[in-house]
């Protein structure tokens, strides 16, 4: 048997803070979603934090779910990454053409640099040959 990529498993530690966070902050905005100051900071009412908060959990539960089976050797969860990188880097350029300024360039070059870090760490010569051996 072949050992993980020490590349894989920071992609999917990374994918399981990434997780928490998000299922922290859902819960968080549903238990503060009467609370008048976030109402008017964000715009949103109370319904529609509640919603968010929800939407928050669903994804970041979606996320905990693929880094674990990414960490299992699952090639369905490495072909999932793939795919949502692919449209991250898609929606980087987009930005990055449409929108000009410095904030959405720089944000559209980091996220295009992160998502060739990923790609590559999923598909380099021990990732690939780990991913083909389960």
């Amino acid at each position: 048997m072949v050992r993980r990529p020490g590349v894989v498993t920071f992609i999917g530690v990374i994918m399981i803070i990434q997780a928490t966070l998000s299922i922290i902050a859902g819960i968080v905005l549903i238990s503060l979603n009467s609370v008048q100051r976030i109402i008017d900071e964000t715009t949103i009412d109370s319904d529609g934090l509640i919603v968010a908060g929800i939407a928050s959990i669903i994804v970041g539960a979606i996320v905990l779910l693929v880094a674990l089976a990414l960490l299992r050797g699952s090639k369905a969860a490495r072909i999932l990454v793939t795919i949502v990188e692919v449209i991250a880097v898609a929606s980087a350029t987009w930005s990055m053409f449409t929108h000009h300024t410095g904030a959405f360039l720089f944000q559209g070059l980091l996220t295009i640099a992160i998502a060739i870090f990923v790609l590559w760490a999923l598909y380099n010569e021990r990732s690939e040959e780990y991913f083909e051996s389960l």
